[in-house]
């Protein structure tokens, strides 16, 4: 069911309220019989269960057409004191219509012999004015449960706007990544067709197994960690063609990880933020490390890459879509929920860490 969709009982749920509701004014009708042989104003078990049941059960089958009052009636469009008038008139045809059927059963069953059992000239009134007082007890728990289904209705919409513009806006920051990491592709291409035939022809079929793979989770806002390797690997492969012996890359991923879900395309920005950094802006060779690992109920991820020399410290950090864009799109999947670190580290490299909670339904 979506959010959207409005709040409806299934056929077993209904059937379970009715029989609920069923046995609540069962035992009401059997306090109430006992409540007509303690005042001794019905004589006999037979007698007074019959009318407890004819009082009661009338009074129940009534009450569906209050509750279709109050949904007709809703307090967001009429106001208040109208409302309450209406109620109060239709309160007093109610109670009327009410003790018209039980004197009438109780007449159709008993015959005249009720008049002399019942003195109806002392409880007419006071039944008459239960009989109201009832209604408009009812009406207020039946606005009460309409509120309360109105208001969870829209807590609900709210949540799924939540959802829906997350993700709408996790896509938007995804899709930013292709066209950036596309552009560097093709230059790269462009670079190695005059020098070296054979290596732009490989660079192109890598390069479209990398978008291929890009599409079939371009859907996705988590994928296994396995398929995120997968597509990282493939892309320095792409790198590799570039730049050959001058990078290297080391990988340090605990195996047992490789089933749990992380966010689709959160490494390759990440590595081609490194490969930018540590790698194309270096005379010799540069080095870049990826490391996962979990700490608790959490994924530990590290990036590292030799510093080039002549790189301010606050370049290293601009990327255009790069830190900025993974950052957004951990806040918009895990709220609070996940640290993000980014600068020079003590052995002179640059580092990113961040960690992601472990869904509950992946942990030991």
């Amino acid at each position: 069911m979506s959010y959207t969709d409005k709040i409806e009982l299934t056929k077993s749920q209904k059937i379970k309220f009715v029989l609920y509701v069923f046995v609540f004014w069962t035992l009401w009708v059997i306090l109430y019989t006992l409540v007509f042989l303690i005042q001794k104003e019905i004589p006999g078990w037979g007698i007074a269960l019959f009318s407890s049941a004819c009082y009661n059960y009338t009074f129940a089958l009534l009450t569906v057409g209050i509750w279709f009052v109050c949904k007709k009636l809703p307090v967001t469009r009429f106001a208040i004191p109208l409302i309450i008038f209406i109620h109060f008139i239709l309160s007093s045809l109610f109670t009327a219509f009410w003790l018209f059927i039980v004197y009438g059963s109780w007449y159709l069953h008993q015959g005249k012999i009720i008049f002399e059992i019942v003195n109806f000239n002392e409880i007419i009134g006071w039944q008459f004015l239960f009989g109201m007082m009832s209604y408009l007890l009812m009406a207020g728990i039946f606005y009460t449960i309409i509120y309360y289904n109105q208001f969870r209705e829209k807590t609900m919409r709210e949540a799924e706007l939540k959802v829906l513009t997350k993700e709408a806006e996790f896509k938007a920051l995804k899709m930013q990544i292709n066209p950036h990491f596309l552009f560097n592709s093709l230059n790269s291409i462009n670079a190695l067709v005059k020098r070296n035939p054979n290596q732009s022809r490989k660079m192109i079929g890598l390069l479209s197994d990398l978008l291929r793979m890009s599409l079939e989770s371009r859907d996705k806002m988590l994928v296994a960690l396995k398929e995120e390797l997968e597509f990282v690997h493939r892309y320095l492969e792409i790198e590799n063609v570039r730049f050959g012996d001058r990078m290297e890359y080391v990988e340090d991923v605990d195996q047992r990880l490789m089933a749990y879900r992380v966010p689709a395309m959160i490494l390759q920005p990440l590595l081609e933020n490194s490969v930018k950094y540590g790698v194309a802006r270096r005379r010799g060779k540069g080095k870049i490390m990826l490391s996962v690992k979990r700490t608790g109920a959490k994924l530990l991820f590290t990036i590292s890459n030799t510093i080039s020399s002549g790189l301010e410290e606050g370049e290293l950090s601009r990327n255009g879509t790069g830190l900025y864009n993974i950052k957004k799109r951990l806040e918009l999947l895990y709220s609070d929920e996940f640290d993000f670190t980014a600068g020079p580290s003590g052995d002179g490299n640059f580092e990113v860490k961040f960690t992601i909670p472990i869904k509950k339904d992946e942990r030991d």
